[in-house]
């Protein structure tokens, strides 16, 4: 995806994550606006409006993602993202099995499937699938993040660390990314760059509960008489 476009698609990404689904729509909006050839984007921008319940206008975008040109393998993650917001997690597993069968080389499904599978409480094989997001592509934010992700959940905090730094580093818009970075170093003590990252964070999401709670703790934990 054109660098123009990643921080509108990132922040949809993030607004979706929330359940804020208004601002998910301005987001894809504006990331179509700035490369109207995504079908990343319209892939998302559909899945957006069928949540929003907006069928007729899905059913375009739809259309608009065919017309770009949809694979095989995009069209089982369109289903597996259409079964992720109805909460059918062993759908979205399917989906991504079958996505896998024709485009297994592409990251980014291994990466999606890892974290569907963390979702679903399969720690073992969701660790599999980021390992193999990121052998794919070592440099990649997402592969790193859902590497992070679950190495964080199943408390292996050191690697998960390294993962979602990488992640950050190389894309440093990627908010769910630059959360969970800050709740891992607020566990290795080191409170001035987490708090870096929830400040980060609170300007995208100034009305996120989890972050502000993390600000106030660390502000605590900074106060001379609790050092």
């Amino acid at each position: 995806m054109p660098a123009p476009s990643i921080e509108f698609y990132n922040a949809a990404v993030d607004a979706i994550q929330a359940g804020r689904l208004d601002e998910a729509l301005i987001a894809a909006e504006n990331s179509l606006t700035e490369n109207p050839k995504d079908p990343e984007t319209w892939q998302l921008y559909a899945i957006i409006l069928n949540a929003l319940g907006r069928p007729e206008e899905a059913r375009k975008a739809v259309g608009k993602l065919e017309q770009i040109g949809l694979g095989e393998a995009d069209g089982f993650l369109m289903k597996a993202s259409e079964a992720a917001s109805s909460g059918d997690l062993t759908a979205v597993i399917c989906h991504y099995e079958s996505a896998l069968e024709t485009g297994g080389g592409r990251p980014e499904i291994h990466s999606g499937y890892a974290l569907a599978l963390m979702e679903n409480g399969m720690a073992d094989e969701a660790l599999a699938a980021a390992r193999k997001a990121v052998s794919l592509a070592p440099e990649d934010a997402r592969a790193n993040y859902a590497l992070g992700h679950v190495l964080r959940l199943r408390e292996e905090k050191h690697e998960a660390l390294a993962a979602l730094t990488k992640a950050v580093t190389a894309e440093p818009d990627l908010m769910l990314a630059v959360y969970e970075q800050g709740m891992l170093l607020v566990d290795e003590d080191r409170l001035e760059e987490a708090l870096e990252n929830f400040s980060r964070y609170l300007k995208t999401h100034p009305g996120d509960p989890g972050a502000r709670q993390a600000m106030e703790g660390i502000h605590y934990r900074m106060r001379p008489e609790t050092r």
